[in-house]
């Protein structure tokens, strides 16, 4: 597939968009370049991220009573981490 004028001129009519000229040149060539990558992604090795057997089994164990992670929070309250509020009511 090709990215053309014409093509990128539909695009943003489907998103609503109007472009000027040199924002679309811009535009035009992120496209093209985008398109090659992927175009070139099926050559890669596939070779896996990881091998067979690497990995560390996947066992329960016994984790921390909430005494001893409470222990290392710098600050806690009833029982739970107290952190500092993020969101505005």
């Amino acid at each position: 597939m090709e990215i053309t004028p014409e093509l990128l001129r539909r695009l943003e009519d489907l998103a609503r968009l109007r472009l000027a000229p040199e924002e679309e040149a811009l535009l035009l060539e992120d496209l093209r370049r985008i398109l090659e990558f992927v175009n070139a992604l099926p050559a890669l090795d596939e070779t896996p991220l990881w091998q067979e057997g690497r990995l560390r089994e996947d066992v329960p164990r016994p984790s921390l009573s909430q005494e001893e992670a409470l222990s290392v929070a710098p600050a806690q309250e009833e029982g739970f981490f107290r952190v500092d509020r993020v969101l505005e009511e």
